[in-house]
């Protein structure tokens, strides 16, 4: 569905149908009725109890503001309008409010069990089910899908579906049976026959069965999840978990084997939230003899933003990433209150967090509202914050202060390739915080387009290598594709110092680049340095510079650049050998707008040197 993406033809001894061993085993074990990860809306002793509670007012005060609302324009003719104007602005903004709304009135009509949201749950379901097509104009560029020519499901057409289908699980009969009917008809049409067609056939099989990444655990736990909410038939019902279950393991190849998630920590929380899903749903199916999450793997991908958080509540924003990136509380805490034993040691949570603060009203709540041992008493890990975290097979490396270190200095340095989910051209990117403030950053993703996740995606400033703190050699920019690679020349953490050298050359195409190294260290005395050191050499001369990425103001004095936000600020001593330096800055043309300074050498070199000192203000 996007530039990268396409459906695909199995050979003629392949399958993707669920083992029928598996198939029968499951349903042995599931429960005989129609299940999902909450209980129906007439089980009161376990709704009542969210009535009276802080979230269960939360629900309800904005359930009665969103129901004294009309639905939003999400219909054909935003479709349309998005697909011929190239902009998903309104329809993103239209379908958000939409998707709240469906899971918003069924958690406020669960609690409430007043029936005062009956009818605007019917009426928006009616509305949804007028839409030609479920899936986003973004993924049907020929309007394939909307001319009802083919169904390609995608995030969007599962959410709906499974929306929908918890709504008939939960609600039940307090429903019209006109909307019943509709309900299981729009989500076979849009969601089950199509999907099941090309499993059985093994032709056009959608692209998201086989990818690695958070497409995989949404869309399969969503299809699911629908399957065995709504559907009567408990061998079909065991028929979609199994086929689940098979084709979740995509989504476990796309972290490394030490936990690092290369979707970045947004895409983590996305992606692994529906893979915790997934996860309790088959506990449910099976009474917990399938575990996803005990795979040590994947107990290790649990903890992922716990090892990436550079201070508290700072988060390096490589990949696809919001800047003020924060990843579900719940979500980071939930290996430690799920339903079963604790790893232990655990301890209350610190005054002033709320896991049920930042729950959004979808799944996430119900999971949190039934499925942990104490919601209104979380637990968690207490571990105190290691001087340094280390993902070798993605070469992250997160350095933090010591005790002993008067100022709050931390930096980040990143190699890999540049083919990674969600990737930037960003191979030798650095970030500095301090005191809580990143001064010197990655600037994150840009607001996603039609380009974003086209041919035309490095075009954009914030996705290629110009909008990242890394060199430009010969005038040009680093190329994109996992055959573009940094490689690890050397490293060494100790108590006072980490040191890493990444070799650059493998991300540029420039054939007479000899040399292109790319030195960190990263000092813990006093009160803190990073040291950033681009060794150069070409066959002949040629351009060459380095850069700071900032959103702060930027004063320059000679070599001596000042970075400050206002609350914090660093300075940045720059010394170059085989060249005169010349320092000079450029917006970025995109939100948010970030300075780049460039750090260059002033005449073309054979050889050079560049060294960037970072320390506190």
């Amino acid at each position: 569905m996007g530039a990268y993406d396409f459906n695909f033809d199995l050979a003629a001894d392949e399958t993707f149908l669920p083992q029928p061993e598996r198939v029968r085993a499951l349903q042995a074990l599931m429960p005989r009725e129609r299940f999902a990860l909450a209980p129906k809306a007439t089980d009161r002793a376990a709704w009542d109890r969210w009535r009276d509670d802080p979230f269960g007012r939360r629900v309800l005060a904005t359930a009665r503001e969103f129901a004294a609302q009309p639905f939003p324009e999400y219909n054909n003719a935003t479709w349309l309008a998005s697909l011929e104007q190239q902009s998903t602005t309104q329809i993103n903004a239209v379908l958000g409010i939409a998707r709240k709304r469906q899971m918003l009135f069924l958690l406020a009509e669960a609690i409430a069990n007043s029936g005062e949201f009956l009818e605007v749950i019917r009426t928006d379901a009616e509305a949804i089910c007028r839409v030609n097509t479920w899936t986003h104009p973004g993924n049907d560029l020929k309007r394939l899908n909307y001319d009802l020519k083919t169904v390609e499901p995608d995030l969007v057409s599962v959410h709906f579906a499974e929306a929908l289908a918890l709504t008939d699980y939960l609600l039940e009969d307090r429903l019209p049976a006109s909307l019943r009917a509709l309900i299981r008809t729009e989500t076979q049409r849009r969601l089950f026959a199509p999907l099941r067609q090309r499993i059985e056939s093994g032709r056009d099989l959608y692209w998201w069965i086989a990818v690695k990444h958070n497409w995989s655990s949404v869309c399969l736990f969503c299809t699911a999840h629908a399957a065995v909410a709504l559907l009567d038939d408990p061998a079909e019902r065991a028929w979609w978990l199994a086929f689940a279950q098979a084709h979740v393991i995509n989504f476990r190849d796309s972290f490394t084997d030490d936990g690092f998630c290369t979707e970045g920590v947004a895409y983590w929380g996305y992606g692994f939230s529906h893979y915790i899903f997934m996860s309790e749903l088959l506990r449910v199916a099976t009474n917990d003899a399938v575990d996803l999450l005990a795979e040590p793997k994947m107990a290790r991908a649990a903890r992922f933003p716990l090892r990436a958080e550079i201070q508290p509540g700072v988060y390096p924003a490589f990949a696809d990433c919001n800047l003020d990136v924060n990843p579900p509380l719940w979500a980071r805490l939930w290996p430690d209150n799920r339903v079963g034993q604790p790893p232990l040691p655990v301890a209350p949570l610190a005054p002033g967090k709320d896991p049920m603060a930042d729950l959004g009203f979808g799944v996430d709540a119900l999971v949190w509202m039934f499925r942990t041992r104490a919601p209104r008493q979380p637990v968690q890990l207490s571990t105190p914050p290691a001087l340094r975290n280390w993902f070798e097979q993605s070469a992250l490396l997160i350095c933090r202060p010591a005790p002993t270190t008067t100022r709050r200095l931390a930096a980040t340095f990143l190699g890999g390739n540049n083919g990674v989910n969600h990737n930037h051209n960003d191979l030798g990117t650095f970030t500095v915080v301090l005191d809580g403030r990143t001064l010197i950053l990655d600037p994150g993703l840009e607001a996603y387009s039609y380009r974003t996740f086209s041919e035309q995606r490095y075009e954009s400033q914030l996705l290629n290598s110009y909008g990242h703190p890394v060199p430009r050699v010969a005038g040009r920019l680093q190329e994109a594709g996992p055959e573009w690679r940094a490689r690890v020349l050397a490293k060494a953490f100790t108590a006072d110092t980490d040191r890493m050298v990444l070799d650059l050359r493998g991300a540029y195409d420039v054939p007479g680049l000899r040399q292109l190294e790319r030195e960190f260290l990263f000092d813990r005395r006093g009160a803190g340095s990073l040291t950033i050191t681009d060794r150069v050499e070409f066959v002949a001369p040629a351009e060459f510079e380095s850069a700071l990425i900032s959103l702060g103001r930027t004063t320059i004095e000679g070599n001596r650049i000042r970075l400050d936000d206002g609350h914090a600020a660093v300075i940045a001593e720059v010394t170059i050998e085989g060249a005169e330096l010349a320092v000079s800055t450029d917006t970025i043309n995109q939100p948010p707008h970030p300075v780049r300074v460039a750090l260059r050498c002033a005449t073309p070199v054979r050889e050079a040197v560049i060294r960037t000192v970072i320390t506190p203000a």
